[in-house]
């Protein structure tokens, strides 16, 4: 598992649910894993009852399984789930990002430009770690200018099953695809068209269906039946 630095007002339970959600996102910790909250409070430092209580909150997503007597276990990818959190993610975000093609301002533009530059950036150096970020900070930009932050947070708890699934399609080269996506979003909203940032929108989103039989055959045991 991978540690960060614990943030400045950050609880130790936020600080446990922050860094558990985000391994098992990147795979650091692997779909169908035994984790322990004792290794987990002493590789962070802290007691075990913020970890008991990150890991409850992320039982909820079912991105983890609580077996009685046993532990802890991260969850294989389930499809349904990642299904679900395409769909929320869809509806919510076709509404914001049309939403964001008539309040987006000239220093909102210059945000999302710079964002999009620095993913070609990136993309040509294979910087994978840096994509995701970029990606993430992409979409994040739309809830912030239409003040819907309490929306990407639900989003967020739920997009962690279609987000271990995007990690894995970084493998099949998809890294361009995400670059001309965004960029073409970027050009939808800079002209005010929202009926073109909703198909393209639709079309970034469902792009990971395309890649999913290649990444079943190189990790089949990371997916439920």
């Amino acid at each position: 598992m991978t540690n960060t630095e614990k943030l400045k007002n950050e609880t130790n339970r936020d600080f446990a649910f922050r860094v558990i959600k985000e391994n098992i996102i990147n795979l650091n910790i692997k779909p169908g894993i035994m984790i322990s909250e004792q290794d987990i409070a002493e590789e962070l430092n802290i007691s075990r009852t913020p970890v008991h209580e990150a890991l409850q909150e992320l039982s909820r997503t079912k991105i983890v399984e609580i077996l009685p007597q046993k532990g802890c276990r991260v969850s294989l990818i389930d499809m349904k789930l990642v299904n679900e959190a395409v769909f929320m993610r869809l509806t919510i975000e076709t509404a914001i990002t049309q939403e964001v093609c008539n309040a987006a301002s000239e220093k909102d533009l210059e945000d999302l430009e710079e964002n999009v530059i620095l993913q070609d950036f990136y993309k040509n150096s294979n910087n994978y770690n840096k994509i995701m970020d970029l990606d993430n900070r992409f979409h994040e930009k739309m809830y912030q200018i239409t003040d819907k932050m309490q929306c990407l947070y639900m989003v967020r708890l739920m997009n962690i099953h279609f987000d271990r699934l995007r990690e894995l399609t970084l493998e099949t080269g998809v890294s361009s695809r995400i670059f001309e996506d965004h960029k073409s979003i970027l050009e939808a909203i800079k002209n005010r068209d929202t009926d073109a940032v909703k198909e393209i929108l639709a079309r970034h989103l469902n792009h990971l269906y395309v890649d999913e039989k290649e990444i079943r055959k190189k990790h089949p045991d990371y997916f439920a039946e």
